[in-house]
């Protein structure tokens, strides 16, 4: 055992495991650029969990069983990995599954933080950041993804999103592109707001359509622009943007990155690894 230990005398790896964008990816670089930037002393890589990105993407990329066995050749100490996901559904899922089977085999000390959306009040607070950030929408719908099956145990952070977001305020809705609350549920739903404000149906009222997406690839450039014409007679769509007038992502709202550097430090905590007081 002995000999072997000697094997692994890398420090800390830190491995962003992410879906992954074919035409948004370097969202991920830039988020990989930024912690690698805040932990200097640890190792950044990136493990992309959709296998139709990594077919299309022209930079070579690997799944996690990959990554976390290059990274168990070299011999590191500590490997933390980082779940970009927004919530614990079937890609969180299969994370947790991966880095525990590494761990029943391996001499290095492996660990994973939470899904994006998971400690309620970091989440309550998140959440609300992003209603101040659009406070000037008259009428707002939030569009996530979405989770296809009703018993998996993501469904509940699901749910809590969209019920504190509409909570937050009274004329925002919340719909998925895949699974529960979808788009055309909600589409009626949205008609009943215009009414119940007075409006008729000459009027268009002003609707700003927010992707909870973190990279907001194809699905804001397909989807949400889809929904935007289904919208248009009604209302006065507009998409969000961010500072920059790209599309509105949340790896590129700051509080996100505030939350994700916060499951960061507690999951080197957990490893024992040590960071500066100004990471």
């Amino acid at each position: 055992m002995i000999k072997r230990l000697r094997h692994y005398q890398q420090g800390c790896a830190i491995v962003l495991c992410c879906f992954g964008s074919v035409v948004a990816q370097q969202r991920y670089q830039q988020l990989m650029e930024r912690l690698a930037e805040r932990y200097p002393d640890c190792d950044l890589h990136m493990a992309v969990s959709s296998k139709m990105v990594i077919k299309k993407s022209k930079q070579p990329m690997k799944t996690l069983p990959q990554v976390l066995a290059d990274l168990e050749f070299a011999g590191y100490k500590q490997v933390l990995v980082v779940s970009g996901y927004l919530f614990p559904t079937d890609e969180h899922l299969q994370l947790k599954k991966v880095v525990d089977a590494f761990g029943q085999f391996s001499f290095s000390r492996y660990a994973y933080t939470p899904a994006i959306i998971n400690q309620s009040q970091q989440a309550g607070k998140l959440l609300e950041q992003l209603n101040e950030e659009f406070s000037h929408a008259p009428l707002k719908l939030y569009v996530f993804h979405g989770a296809p099956y009703l018993d998996n145990p993501g469904h509940q952070s699901v749910a809590y999103v969209r019920d504190y977001l509409e909570l937050l305020d009274d004329n925002a809705l919340v719909c998925s592109l895949e699974g529960a609350w979808p788009f055309k549920l909600i589409e009626r739903k949205l008609l009943q707001k215009k009414q119940s404000l007075g409006y008729d149906s000459q009027q268009r009222p002003e609707l700003e359509v927010i992707p909870l997406l973190l990279a907001s690839g194809n699905h804001f450039m397909n989807d949400l622009h889809a929904i935007e014409q289904i919208l248009n007679t009604e209302f006065d769509v507009t998409l969000a943007t961010d500072e920059q007038g790209q599309a509105f992502n949340l790896l590129g709202f700051e509080p996100l990155f505030d939350l994700l550097t916060q499951q960061i430090e507690q999951g080197l905590m957990q490893l024992d690894v040590q960071f500066g007081s100004d990471a």
